[in-house]
C-alpha cells in the first residue's frame, strides 16, 4: 500500500499586486484545472495549481507547481518576517480565549454537528479522537491558518502547515492519553465544592476542572440542558465563593460559548424569536439593572421587555451581582454585531421595528460603560437607521394605513426615532412629500370628523414634528404646510366667524380663540395669527379685562396660552 497521499491545490491572485489566495483543494487534477481556467476567464489576474504529496512515514509535504498562468506579480521589496511570534506554539496556547474564539470560527460546522463548544473539544478525549479521525476537518483548519500567516509573515507555507499539524497532533495526543489515564475527576453539583477544593493547589487545576465539567456536559446535547447544569455549578460556587473564584471563571467559559451559538436562545425560550425580540432578551440579560430602571420610567419599554425567568433569570442575576462579566461583554458584542447586520428586526411589522429599535437604543446607551462605548452604540444605531429610511422600509411602514392622516402619523413616528443627521433629513423628506400631497390635504378637509377635531390633530402633529428635532428648514417647511392646511379647514367652515357670532360668553370666546392662537387647538400658521389678532382686540375690551382681573384662577389657567401666543410677556 502506498504511503503517499496526493491532492491538488488551486491558488489565485485577484489583482497583479495581490498575494496568492488558496481557493480550493481536490484529489482530482481535472477538476482543479477546469476551475483554474474558469477563474482566469472570470477576471482573476493569475492562477496557480500545485501538486501536494504527503508522506505518511515522515509526516511531511512536498509541493510541485504543475500549472501557472496569468499576469506576473510586480517585483517588490522583500518583507521582513516578524521578530516575535504571536501565534500558538504549544497545546496550552489553544486554551486561551482568543484561541477558542478562532477554533469556534474554523470548526463551526463540525462543532455544530457534534453539539459541543470549543471548551468541550479541548477537554474531552472522545471529541479529540473523533476530530483526529476525521482527517479532512483538521487539514482544512491547518490550511485556513497557515495560508494567511504565510502571506503576512513571508514564511514557507508548508513549513507553517507542518507546524500547525504538529501542534494539533500534540494537543490531541495529550488529551487522549490523559483520558485513558482517567485523570479528570467526576463532578456533580453536590460534589462541586469538594472537587474544586481538591484541585486548588494543583498546577493544572484549570485543565482538570475543565475536563470534569466537560465530562458532565457530555450527557447533554441541548444548549438549555448544558446551561442548566452550568448554572447549578455557578450557583453553588457563588454561594461559597472565597478562594474559588478561579473555578467560577472556568464555569463561565463554556457558558459564553454556548450563548454565542445562534440556536441557544431558541432552545432556552422554546421558540424562535425574531431578531428584534432576541436582542431585547439579550440586552435584558446583559444589562438588567439599567433595563429595569428605564422600564420603570417608560411604560413603552416595560411593555416590550419581557420578564426573565428560569435559566435567563439565573444568568441575569449572576451578571447583576457582578459575576460573569465576560458573558456580559460577549452578549454586548453580539448585540452590536446584530445591530449592524442587514436583517430586519421585525420582518413583518415596520411599526414594531421602529419601537423595538427605540427600546434597544435606550437600553444599550444606558448600559454603555464609558463615553467611547456609548459613541460606538450611537454610531451603530445611526447605521441601522439608514435601513429605516429606505424606500422598501417606508413602503412597508405605510402598508395598511387606513388613511392619509395615519400615514403621516407613522412617518412622524419614524422621524421621532431617527439617529443621525442624514437619516433625519431623509425621513423628513418622506414626511414632507406625504404632507404636501393632495391626498393628505383632501383627506383633512373632507374628513367626517368635526373641524375642531381635525385642527387638533394637525396641532398635535405639528407639536410632535417640532419635538422630533428635525433639521431647522425641514421642520419649518413641514410645520408651515400643516398650518396652511389648518387655515383652509377653518376657512371651509368659517370657524372664526362662527365663534365670534356664537352664543358663548365673551370669556369663553376669548379662551377658544386663545387656544387657537397658542397652537394648542390648531396648528401655528395663518389661523393662529388670525386668532391672535382677535385675542389682542378682545383684550382691549373692558369686560374681558375686568373678568381677568377679578377671576385670578381663570387668568392663571389662561396665562400659559397667552405667553405661548405672544400676547403676554413670560
Amino acid at each position: 500500500m502506498s504511503h503517499h497521499k496526493v491532492h491538488f491545490e488551486l491558488f489565485s491572485r485577484r489583482t497583479p499586486q495581490a498575494a496568492w489566495a488558496l481557493e480550493m483543494a481536490s484529489e482530482t487534477r481535472a477538476t482543479i484545472m477546469q476551475n483554474a481556467e474558469e477563474m482566469l476567464k472570470s477576471g482573476r489576474a493569475a492562477v496557480r495549481v500545485t501538486k501536494e504529496v504527503f508522506d505518511q512515514d515522515s509526516g511531511e509535504f512536498s509541493s510541485v507547481t504543475v500549472f501557472e498562468k496569468g499576469i506576473a506579480a510586480p517585483v517588490k521589496a522583500l518583507k521582513m518576517a516578524p521578530t516575535t511570534d504571536s501565534v500558538c506554539t504549544s497545546p496550552h496556547d489553544l486554551y486561551t480565549a482568543i484561541a477558542r474564539e478562532k477554533i469556534a470560527r474554523l470548526l463551526e460546522d463540525w462543532l455544530h454537528k457534534q453539539g459541543v463548544t470549543p471548551f468541550e473539544l479541548l477537554h474531552r478525549p472522545d471529541l479529540a479522537e473523533r476530530l483526529e479521525a476525521s482527517g479532512s476537518e483538521l487539514l482544512h483548519v491547518v490550511q485556513k491558518l497557515a495560508v494567511p500567516e504565510a502571506q503576512e509573515s513571508g514564511h514557507n507555507l508548508h513549513e507553517l502547515m507542518r507546524r500547525w499539524s504538529a501542534l494539533f497532533d500534540r494537543a490531541c495526543t495529550r488529551l487522549i492519553q490523559d483520558g485513558r489515564k482517567k485523570i479528570f475527576p467526576a463532578i456533580t453539583p453536590t460534589t462541586c465544592l469538594a472537587t474544586v477544593d481538591s484541585l486548588k493547589d494543583h498546577a493544572d487545576r484549570a485543565y482538570l476542572f475543565g475536563g470534569a465539567l466537560s465530562a458532565a456536559l457530555a450527557e447533554h446535547r441541548k444548549p438549555a440542558a448544558k446551561l442548566e447544569l452550568l448554572l447549578a455549578h455557578a450557583g453553588i460556587l457563588v454561594a461559597n465563593l472565597p478562594g474559588r473564584e478561579w473555578a467560577l471563571q472556568l464555569v463561565e467559559m463554556p457558558v459564553v460559548e454556548i450563548f454565542a451559538a445562534r440556536n441557544t436562545l431558541n432552545d432556552v425560550l422554546g421558540r424562535e424569536p425574531d431578531p428584534g425580540g432576541a436582542m431585547i432578551v439579550l440586552i435584558h440579560v446583559a444589562a438588567g439593572r439599567e433595563v429595569e430602571l428605564i422600564s420603570k420610567a417608560d411604560p413603552r419599554v416595560a411593555r416590550l421587555v419581557p420578564p426573565l425567568e428560569g435559566l435567563l433569570g439565573g444568568y441575569h442575576d449572576l451578571i447583576r451581582a457582578g459575576h460573569f462579566q465576560t458573558l456580559r461583554y460577549s452578549l454586548s458584542k453580539r448585540l452590536m454585531h446584530d445591530l449592524k447586520s442587514p436583517r430586519r428586526l421585525k420582518p413583518n411589522d415596520a411599526e414594531a421595528e421602529i419601537e423595538t429599535l427605540r427600546v434597544l437604543a435606550l437600553c444599550m446607551t444606558a448600559a454603555g460603560r464609558d463615553e467611547t462605548q456609548r459613541e460606538d452604540i450611537t454610531n451603530a444605531f445611526a447605521e441601522r437607521s439608514k435601513k429605516l429610511v429606505s424606500a422598501d422600509f417606508v413602503t412597508s411602514l405605510l402598508e395598511g394605513a387606513g388613511d392619509a392622516a395615519l400615514e403621516v402619523e407613522r412617518l412622524i413616528w419614524l422621524c421621532e426615532n431617527m439617529v443621525g443627521v442624514s437619516n433625519k433629513r431623509q425621513a423628513a423628506r418622506w414626511l414632507q412629500q406625504t404632507i404636501s400631497a393632495a391626498k393628505f390635504e383632501r383627506h383633512m378637509r373632507e374628513s367626517n370628523q368635526s373641524a375642531a377635531q381635525r385642527l387638533l390633530t394637525l396641532a398635535q402633529m405639528q407639536g410632535r414634528i417640532v419635538a422630533s428635532s428635525l433639521i431647522d428648514q425641514d421642520g419649518h417647511d413641514i410645520s408651515q404646510k400643516l398650518g396652511q392646511i389648518g387655515a383652509l379647514i377653518a376657512a371651509d367652515v368659517k370657524l372664526l366667524a362662527h365663534i365670534l357670532r356664537g352664543d358663548a360668553s365673551p370669556m369663553q370666546k376669548f379662551s377658544m380663540l386663545l387656544s387657537f392662537a397658542s397652537g394648542q387647538s390648531a396648528p401655528m400658521g395663518p389661523l393662529s395669527e388670525q386668532a391672535k389678532g382677535e385675542v389682542m382686540r378682545m383684550m382691549r375690551d373692558p369686560d374681558i379685562r375686568a373678568g381677568l382681573s377679578t377671576q385670578p384662577q381663570i387668568l392663571a389657567s389662561l396665562k400659559p396660552m397667552m405667553q405661548a401666543a405672544g400676547v403676554l410677556a413670560a
